[in-house]
């Protein structure tokens, strides 16, 4: 027989005893979480090239455009800036935000299914719709990121050199504001919610980032086949143009020419590109909601 001997400790039972933050502080956490991914905070370098060099188009345009209009209004007052004004930036802004979601969506939906973190968050005082907001709150939150600064800078940059006062300037084209919210609204649903969508269904996150890719960018070219059809009913095929349903509310807010776009060119009219955007992101909402109701 051995001689060996058993001890118990007793260490006694610890209650957790901090702050209990429920479903909202889950909620934040998950939002923190996806932040922290789409930029790849704590991860490997090369998971933090791409996202940052997307920062980097968005912003330092920007700040160049600003400078160089300083520069060249100090020997030409009277000369308009080169570079055009809020609504061609914004046309920079919107390729970002593609790429963004492109690759961000992916990587915040299918990672946690093939990473079992779902798993984890059924544990915690979630809901489907929690997580939804969560996960689609962090996108919006960087997309949304990507379009307001790089405008405010070039708001403040241009305000700065109004003949009228800096102060004066800034007060008075407070409306542009107005327009650049709710032309950001539209790029973020109208390309954010397609992303979310593939990503809702898709296996894996390269095949979902280029099924995203290549509808966005195609999606034109069908819309100009169906233009230059004649059959009854072919002026609604148009309407598939995913890239340019942002594009003609811009031009809309801004008052902008509407020339070589399919569906105006057609006779729609570019309210009906603001309410196709309003109604896929209800759609991607709603088919979230069913596909992780399950698994939630």
């Amino acid at each position: 027989m051995s001689d060996r001997t058993g001890v118990v400790y007793d260490l006694g039972y610890q209650p957790y005893e901090g702050q209990r933050l429920g479903r909202a502080g889950a909620i934040r956490a998950m939002i923190k979480d996806g932040l922290r991914r789409t930029f790849g905070i704590r991860r490997k370098a090369r998971k933090k090239v791409y996202p940052w060099g997307l920062v980097s188009l968005a912003f330092l345009p920007a700040a160049v455009f600003v400078g160089l209009s300083f520069a060249i209004s100090s020997f030409a007052p009277d000369a308009d800036s080169p570079f055009g004004g809020h609504p061609e930036y914004i046309g920079l802004i919107g390729t970002v935000i593609i790429l963004f979601v492109a690759s961000a969506a992916p990587n915040l939906l299918i990672s946690d299914r093939e990473d079992g973190v779902l798993s984890v968050y059924s544990s915690r005082p979630l809901t489907a719709w929690d997580y939804i907001w969560g996960r689609a709150g962090a996108l919006a939150g960087v997309a949304a990121a990507f379009f307001i600064l790089p405008n405010l800078i070039m708001y403040i940059g241009f305000a700065a050199l109004e003949d009228r006062g800096f102060a004066s300037a800034l007060f008075n084209n407070l409306d542009d504001w107005v327009k650049i919210l709710a032309t950001m609204l539209a790029y973020v649903v109208g390309y954010g919610a397609p992303a979310l969508l593939i990503s809702t269904y898709a296996r894996r996150v390269g095949p979902a980032a280029g099924t995203y890719l290549a509808v966005i960018f195609i999606s034109p070219a069908f819309a100009e086949m169906f233009r230059n059809l004649n059959f009854t009913g072919s002026r609604y095929g148009t309407l598939i143009s995913l890239l340019q349903h942002p594009e003609v509310v811009r031009n809309w807010v801004f008052d902008r020419s509407q020339s070589g776009i399919p569906m105006i060119s057609v006779g729609f009219e570019p309210w009906l590109s603001a309410v196709i955007i309003g109604l896929i992101g209800v759609a991607t909402v709603y088919l979230m909601a069913r596909r992780y109701r399950r698994e939630l």
